[in-house]
């Protein structure tokens, strides 16, 4: 193994200069000017809040299909019964009927 020879670091002083000078500088949480006006609050968003009444058996099919949306990688590659599309579309259309 030969000598190591070090590298020159000449210029490394300008990666470490500031970027601007220093009378420049000013705390950033000082504001220049006074705030003169009254800032209003924003207005709360009005929420529209529905109740939709739903059976253990419609929450079932909702976490389930939820389920599948979300991971569906791990669902079985077949096709659903006819019945099963007729519950998810009667979930869909009294969830829309609550709009």
């Amino acid at each position: 193994m030969g000598k190591f020879k070090r590298a020159s670091l000449e210029g490394s002083e300008e990666l470490f200069r500031p970027t601007r000078p220093p009378q420049e500088r000013r705390d950033w949480r000082q504001p220049d000017e006074p705030i003169d006006e009254i800032v209003e609050p924003r207005p709360a968003v009005e929420q529209r809040l529905k109740l939709v009444r739903l059976t253990a058996d419609e929450i079932e099919l909702l976490i389930q299909a939820v389920q599948v949306a979300k991971y569906p990688e791990r669902v079985k590659a077949q096709k659903l019964p006819l019945y099963e599309h007729e519950r998810y579309d009667a979930v869909r259309a009294k969830l829309q009927n609550a709009r």
